[in-house]
Order: structure tokens, then sequence, then C-alpha cells
């Protein structure tokens, strides 16, 4: 057994990584939101109560994510149900492909499907041929919030399905059996051993869902540019050549941290009292 003292030296690799990564970058962040021209000041952070800009564009940005996050829960868990359920070529095929979106910058993915679903799109085109419908009506929408989430979850979808593929494979199949001989029926089993059972692995899916719905900042800006007034293209803004505010932008970006930390903690404290509630 390895003595307690060690573990903590083997540790020490990843706090020197998380501290230069991670920790160090955060806090001059943090820093250097609280000047305001060369005097420290909460005004910064004060601002993001008062501004309607900023007020739009978290609740956008929460709007977006929460859409993105349930579209992705609810389409990648029966899609890894069933590459569970298939055989070993079929899994193999369907983590390969999933596999594949990941690969892709923010930037590639929005351009992609501007070649795709934008006015002159193949898919555009061939509706048009097919059933005459106007380029420009259809490809609208591409370039609003509503053309974000369809993007979003392209990117998103196969991380619930990868998230998910081992909880499908560690699951007590028994478990079900048993309760289904003990009489309980399909609802019954679905909220007090399905649920529990694949609950830690669904909340770790939609978590991470949602923080990276929250935080994409390339196929939001290739798609739409500034038109959509969510946090990360707001911070944009504030440290692009026209208009540069980098203590207003850090402040942005420590609300953003802050936010979306908050909101997966109490979402995750929420998920384990009602798992154990069921339980």
């Amino acid at each position: 057994m390895i003595p307690r003292g060690w573990i903590w030296i083997l540790l020490l690799p990843l706090v020197g990584v998380l501290a230069f990564f991670l920790f160090w970058p955060l806090t001059l962040v943090v820093w250097e939101s609280l000047f305001l021209e060369g005097r420290l000041s909460l005004s910064n952070y004060a601002s993001m109560f008062v501004s309607k800009l900023y007020r739009e564009s978290l609740a956008t940005s929460l709007i977006l994510s929460v859409s993105t996050t349930l579209l992705g829960v609810l389409i990648g868990l029966p899609l890894s149900y069933g590459m569970h359920r298939s055989g070993p070529r079929m899994q193999n095929a369907i983590l390969t492909l999933a596999s594949i979106p990941l690969t892709f910058s923010g930037l590639v993915v929005g351009f992609a499907f501007i070649v795709l679903l934008g006015t002159s799109g193949f898919v555009t085109l061939l509706i048009k041929k097919f059933f005459d419908i106007n380029p420009l009506e259809f490809s609208a929408f591409l370039f609003t919030w509503r053309g974000l989430v369809v993007a979003y979850c392209y990117f998103l979808i196969p991380r619930m399905i990868l998230t998910m593929t081992a909880a499908w494979s560690t699951a007590d199949w028994s478990l079900l059996e048993a309760a289904r001989s003990l009489g309980a029926g399909p609802v019954r089993i679905l909220f007090r051993v399905l649920l529990p059972m694949i609950g830690p692995a669904v909340l770790a899916g939609s978590s991470l869902l949602f923080a990276v719905s929250m935080g994409a900042f390339g196929t939001a800006f290739s798609l739409t540019g500034i038109g959509v007034k969510i946090l990360p293209l707001v911070i944009y803004t504030h440290v692009s050549e026209l208009s540069t505010d980098i203590a207003k932008a850090d402040a942005l970006a420590v609300f953003l941290t802050l936010i979306t930390t908050l909101i997966i903690l109490g979402y995750e404290r929420c998920f384990v009292r009602k798992s154990n509630f069921l339980q």
C-alpha cells in the first residue's frame, strides 16, 4: 500500500499543471478585472447587472445552453443505448463516427454548416430543387440562435454518446430482471432502478454539455458574427480592435465562469438529492 506522503508527492505534477494552466491565468484575469482606469474598482462587475446588453446576452446564453443540453441528452441517450445493444463492429463504427466531430474546431463546424445549409449550401439547393423552397427563407434560421442550437448539437451529441458508453457497459442489468420478477412495472423500473443506475453518467454528460455550450465561441462567431448576443461573443467585442476594453472583458469572463460553475454545482446537488430520494 502506498504511504499517504507518497500519494501527495505523486499528485505534485497534476497540481503543477493545474496551477500553471488554470489557477494562475484565472488569477490574472480576476486581478485585471478589478481595475478601472488604473484604479481598483468593482465597476466592471456592477455593470453586469446594470447593462441591458449583458443581461440579454446572459439570458440568451442560458437559453441556448439549456436547449442544446436537453437535446444532447434526449438524442444521445437512445443513440448510446442502441450502440451498446449492437455488435462489436457496429459499436466501433459508431464510436469512430462520434469521435470525428470532436476533432474539428468551432470555426470549421460553423463553416461546414454554411456549406451544407447556407443560402447556396448543398442541402439547401437540393431542397430547392425537389420542394421548390426559397433558399433565403430556408437558410435564414442558420444565422440565428436556432441555427446555433442545430450546430451545437453536432458536437454535443457525440460527447453524450461517448460519456454514456462506459455507463451502459458497466450497468448491472440483472437488477432490471430482478425488479421484473418482483412485479415492478416499466415506470417503476425506470425511476427506481435504471435512472439511479445510470444517473451519475447522465449527470456527468449533461454537465459537460452545458459547460461546453456556455463557453463555445468559434461556431457561434463563424455562423452569426456578433449578431447573436451571447456572453462569449460579447467578450470578443471587448477584445477586438474596434472596441478594446480588457478589464470589462476579464470581468465578463469571470462572470461567465462563475455562473456556469454555480449552475453545474446546483444541478449536481439537486440531481444527487433526487437520486437519494428515489432510492
